[in-house]
């Protein structure tokens, strides 16, 4: 190891050595001096000889007093200049090998205590190592796990400033890093709930769990399950701060309120129906009661429709809780155009344009669920454009090797708000005017699990004022994988 040589420790000492060596020698000369000087008898030729001769001593006694003291500073300074250089070296390289560090290169022939400053020193290096390796190899570790997990994971010291979070916090609020140091809790996350249960842990050190309704920067507002606990130091236990892990629940809560919202949808469809059968059941009694059976048969047609109703809305709930269950799809090759068109010609489009266009002939699926696809978006178009409208069918090959399906119309298409909601059961973009030309708002969601089952996708494509495109991608033969819905903005 090369040395670095304290010059400025040795040049103090030094001049400390030379300080003492020249005064006491100056001491030394006017002592004997003077002890001359009252010698009797005098002679002065020997007392002139004498005092150069002790001068000349001195100045000799001098200056090998100064060599002496130069190789004694340097002998002692050098080892002082290796510990410096190593405890440098330690500082900024903490990584160093242990082998640099060996036993093998201490001076066995330095003073003593040396070699067990530098023993030491070298105890002392090999611990930071290991240390420095296992702290960094936690902090890797940590950092990997906290940028992994799904949950978002935010830490505050106690004045509510930022100790450290994970990516997926940042990226759920949307944070800089550069303001996150400066940047209060409060001005990130404008909830008293959520500041009451900071507040909570930091003071009493209570674990506190919350629900919380939060603005996003993914999305407008979403829900959170929050547990936040305390952080203690090792030693004492003493709070130093808070942690909080917020788990997305807002799945989980659109799907509760889906679920809410199926059943009062599902009664209201039931109940409709039912409410008019009984009506005209009750009447239909009344006339056979009082001799009037022969009145009674626009209202026997009339229970009979609703009963089709009935069994049609329960035929569409078995039909897609049998989707949704997993069942499997029957792929074959399917004639495109002979199966279009028989669809056409059972859906009523005489007040419509429908513009149909071929582009492939086959596509490799299950023929019925393509019937479904075919005639619920047929229907859905046909039933919300006003009359004459204008209706494009097509199909299309992909790049991929998959068929496109798309049915595209001039209506007075979907608002925004409503394409991420489009394909759920019983949702309806206008109520009123749904009931009135029967649709019962399971059709599209049908449509999104027969994809699903074939492993493609679905999609609409809307700008209110100028129509809806509604979109199925095919998989191409051999891929039968689940696929996704893919709800896209307007374009």
């Amino acid at each position: 190891m090369s040395r670095t040589f304290p010059r400025r420790l040795f040049r103090w000492f030094l001049s400390r050595q030379i300080l003492i060596a020249a005064c006491s020698l100056v001491a030394l000369d006017l002592g004997i001096l003077l002890w001359l000087e009252h010698r009797a008898p005098y002679d002065f030729e020997a007392l002139r000889v004498g005092r150069e001769t002790v001068f000349v001593s001195l100045v000799l006694a001098a200056v090998a007093l100064v060599g002496v003291s130069i190789f004694m500073a340097s002998q002692m300074m050098g080892p002082l200049g290796r510990l410096i250089k190593k405890t440098e070296q330690i500082r900024r390289f903490p990584f160093l090998d242990e082998e640099a560090l060996a036993d093998d290169i201490l001076a066995y022939d330095e003073p003593g205590e040396w070699y067990d400053l530098e023993r030491a020193l070298n105890e002392l290096a090999v611990e930071l190592r290991k240390k420095t390796i296992r702290l960094s190899r936690e902090k890797t570790e940590l950092r990997t796990i906290m940028s992994s997990i799904n949950e978002a994971v935010l830490a505050v010291d106690l004045e509510r400033k930022p100790l450290f979070y994970n990516s997926q916090f940042a990226l759920l609020f949307g944070l800089n890093p550069e303001v996150m140091s400066e940047a209060s809790v409060g001005e990130l996350i404008r909830s008293p709930d959520v500041l009451e249960a900071f507040k909570r842990s930091l003071s009493s050190g209570e674990v506190t769990t919350l629900e919380a309704r939060l603005d996003t920067r993914s999305e407008s507002w979403r829900h959170f399950q929050l547990s936040v606990a305390p952080l203690r130091k090792k030693h004492n236990q003493e709070v130093y701060g808070a942690v909080a892990i917020f788990h997305d629940i807002t799945d989980r809560k659109r799907g509760e309120q889906m679920r809410v919202e199926f059943v009062g949808n599902v009664s209201h469809e039931l109940r409709t129906p039912l409410t008019s059968i009984k009506g005209y059941l009750q009447t239909t009694t009344m006339d056979i009661e009082a001799g009037k059976g022969k009145d009674t048969l626009p209202f026997l047609k009339i229970m009979e429709k609703n009963v089709d109703r009935l069994m049609h809305l329960v035929d569409e709930l078995m039909d897609l809780s049998a989707l949704q269950s997993g069942v499997e799809v029957r792929r074959e090759t399917v004639n495109l155009e002979s199966l279009t068109k028989s669809v056409l010609g059972q859906v009523d489009t005489r007040n419509h344009k429908v513009d149909l266009k071929i582009e492939v002939p086959t596509v490799y699926a299950e023929e019925r669920r393509v019937e479904q696809v075919i005639r619920n978006l047929l229907q859905n178009a046909v039933r919300y454009v006003p009359s004459q409208g204008e209706v494009w069918v097509r199909w299309s090959a992909l790049e991929s090797g998959g068929v496109r399906f798309s049915v595209k119309d001039n209506g007075p298409g979907i608002a925004k708000e409503h394409v991420a909601r489009i394909f759920e059961r019983f949702y309806r973009v206008d109520e009123a005017r749904t009931r009135q030309v029967g649709g019962s708002g399971i059709g599209l969601a049908i449509v999104k699990h027969i994809m699903l089952r074939h492993g493609g996708s679905v999609r609409v494509v809307s700008e209110v004022g100028q129509g809806a495109e509604f979109i199925c991608d095919f998989p191409p033969p051999g891929r039968g994988v689940r696929g996704t819905v893919k709800e896209l903005p307007s374009t």
